[in-house]
């Protein structure tokens, strides 16, 4: 039994919420309290205080949602940027570089790589690290994603003919970080809604004649209008829908992922499009997201009263 003062480990735990100290608290302390025993100390070392303050964070910023809801988005979010990723590389990594302000004559229309092609490229990497079940590597692999989009974002402002448009580093990057949320462990999932995305992708671009080599931007102009992407996320909610209808909660929660995933891909094509209309469709997702978590959390607690009160009777 350790008699070591526990007021300094319980001012750094406090860094969690209450919810989580409630629960976990006294058992996080003890093993806190025996390490420091073991090793003569009488406060927590510094690295104990970072760990808990990055631990802590965590948990407050990702404790509103389950960790199976985690793990579904950033399930999807794993699967929707690898196919966006793919796309980018195969029909708009290599375009010409067009230059407006130089005449017809004068420019160089020899195919150029994109900038874009290093996050594209990494996404690849990671998705297949996904796949082959190393997670750890694969979460290193997509950290590397989101810097290197964010850096090809920073390039395309300095260079804007060289591309890639915005809105393909900042959804890459975006996907990045949501996959980052949780270890994607549900492999299975993760392949099948790539290849549903990625065939989904490369059937819209045939459909609308976008071939390899075109404009960098076609993708967003022809092919994930700011109406497609809207019909797309619509059309998931309903599959997600229809599986809560038939009790398939596996299903549904994938599924609910993937359409929150193409609600992200709609509201930065809207924000890009006209930052006004943009702005009011992300109020007004956040509006209903907020009544319908307020209705599940409502639900919740009465049915774990009810029962309570049934197991009590």
């Amino acid at each position: 039994m350790t008699t070591i003062d526990d007021t300094p480990w319980r001012r750094a735990l406090r860094v969690y919420p209450r919810s989580w100290r409630e629960r976990h608290g006294e058992a996080m302390l003890g093993t806190l309290l025996d390490e420091a025993e073991a090793q003569g100390r009488k406060e927590p070392s510094r690295g104990e205080r970072i760990a808990l303050m990055r631990s802590g964070l965590a948990v407050r910023i990702l404790g509103w949602m389950p960790q199976p809801a985690r793990e579904a988005l950033a399930t999807a979010s794993a699967a929707t940027g690898f196919a966006l990723a793919a796309a980018f590389a195969v029909f708009g990594g290599f375009s010409a570089r067009v230059d407006s302000r130089l005449p017809t004559e004068g420019q160089d229309l020899d195919l150029q790589a994109s900038p874009g092609l290093v996050p594209a490229g990494l996404w690849v990497i990671a998705f297949a690290l996904v796949l082959f079940g190393a997670a750890r590597a694969a979460r290193v692999a997509l950290a590397l994603t989101a810097v290197a989009g964010a850096a090809a974002f920073v390039y395309a402002q300095i260079d804007p003919f060289a591309g890639p448009r915005a809105i393909v580093t900042v959804t890459l990057t975006v996907f990045a970080l949501l996959a980052l949320i949780a270890p994607v462990r549900a492999r299975l999932a993760a392949g099948a809604t790539a290849t549903v995305t990625t065939g989904v992708l490369v059937f819209f671009h045939l459909f609308f004649d976008v071939g390899p080599g075109g404009s960098s931007d076609a993708i967003w102009l022809r092919v994930l209008t700011e109406e497609f992407t809207g019909f797309l996320a619509g059309a998931v909610w309903v599959l997600a829908l229809l599986a809560v209808l038939v009790r398939a909660r596996p299903v549904a929660r994938l599924l609910a992922a993937a359409a929150v995933v193409w609600t992200i891909v709609w509201l930065i094509r809207l924000l890009v499009w006209d930052p006004t209309i943009g702005m009011l469709g992300v109020l007004a997702v956040i509006s209903v997201s907020a009544v319908g978590v307020g209705v599940f959390r409502a639900g919740a607690r009465w049915g774990r009263e009810t029962r309570s009160r049934e197991g009590t009777a």
